[in-house]
């Protein structure tokens, strides 16, 4: 009844010549915590009063935006100190409602973990999350929420993050950041794949996953995702000193279009023939078939190298299948099957 009676005498304004600050205290006793801020003259007993857990969140921000700069960031600290999960969420929205006015960067240090997994850790997220949301064409917001998830071990958002083609980020910065991290978010290679994915840094792709011996990884990705990232993840893997048979494994089965730049790669690094000739063994006639120009770039390819004779299994082979007369692929054959013949 008291607090209802309060209420009705400050809505009337009743007392006009009451001091605030008394006013705000007798509305502090009776419960009537948002009159007591709306009445509080000073900016820190308001910094105080919106940590009570009976103050709402709305009620909240708006104080703070109220009482403004810098009076505004230290209440939003004083939240942050509080260590409660319910003051943390009304740091949060304080933070993304008046970021403009509180400045990013200073509520975000305010947010910044003391140890990993207390609230604040929790709060900095949810506070870039929310603002990656309102701008995913800001670059630099999205590497940096990148950082806090890498931080939390947050590899489902680190995920969902580097998927979402709508949020922007420097994909040579998110490569290096994804690369380096370590505990959770250095051990599942989601996030990265889809980085070098979607801005096609194989070769970085390639050379991080065989540093975490994860080329399963990398092998499922080239035969599953992207068939057409085989030539410069091979490049990369063989420049790295990967062996060739790995590599083989990682890049087969061969990608008809990619196979005379894996085969160029291959010859360069000086893999053995073993290696090579099973690597193209099941380019058969159906994939002559299907590239009128096959055969000739990869004779092209082992020949601009003087290698030519390291096709001759799969030359011979290709031969005994049937060659239609008259074909581009049957003359490039054929072309090099006299050529091996004759010199070598």
């Amino acid at each position: 009844e008291d607090r209802a009676a309060g209420e009705k005498l400050l809505d009337a304004d009743t007392f006009p010549e009451a001091d605030p600050q008394a006013t705000a205290q007798t509305c502090e006793e009776l419960g009537l915590y948002a009159r007591a801020i709306r009445l509080h003259p000073s900016a820190d007993e308001v910094g105080r009063l919106i940590c009570e857990s009976a103050v709402d969140v709305s009620t909240a921000v708006e104080a703070i935006g109220r009482i403004g700069p810098p009076q505004g960031l230290a209440a939003v600290g004083r939240l942050v100190d509080t260590d409660t999960p319910e003051a943390a969420a009304k740091a949060v929205a304080a933070a993304i409602a008046l970021h403009g006015t509180l400045g990013h960067s200073e509520l975000a240090s305010l947010f910044r973990p003391k140890e990993a997994g207390d609230n604040r850790e929790r709060a900095l997220l949810d506070y870039l999350r929310a603002r990656v949301a309102a701008a995913g064409d800001d670059a630099a917001l999205t590497f940096e929420y990148l950082g806090a998830c890498c931080a939390a071990g947050q590899v489902d958002e680190l995920e969902r993050v580097t998927r979402d083609r709508s949020i922007a980020y420097d994909a040579v910065q998110a490569c290096t950041l994804l690369r380096e991290a370590g505990g959770a978010a250095g051990k599942d290679p989601r996030p990265l794949i889809n980085v070098c994915d979607r801005h096609n840094l194989f070769g970085e792709l390639a050379t991080a996953l065989l540093a975490r011996r994860q080329l399963r990884h990398l092998m499922l990705y080239v035969r599953s995702v992207n068939r057409a990232a085989s030539a410069p993840v091979c490049a990369a893997l063989l420049e790295a000193g990967c062996e060739a048979a790995r590599v083989a494994e990682v890049v087969a089965p061969l990608h008809a279009p990619s196979a005379p730049a894996v085969l160029g790669s291959m010859i360069d690094a000086e893999c053995q023939a073993d290696v090579v000739a099973s690597l193209l063994e099941p380019l058969d006639g159906t994939h002559l078939a299907q590239d009128d120009s096959l055969a000739a770039s990869l004779i092209e390819a082992a020949a601009g190298r003087n290698k030519l004779p390291l096709l001759k299994p799969w030359l011979d082979a290709r031969k005994a299948e049937g060659l239609p007369p008259g074909a581009p692929n049957s003359e490039a054959i054929e072309g090099a099957i006299k050529q091996i013949k004759k010199w070598w």
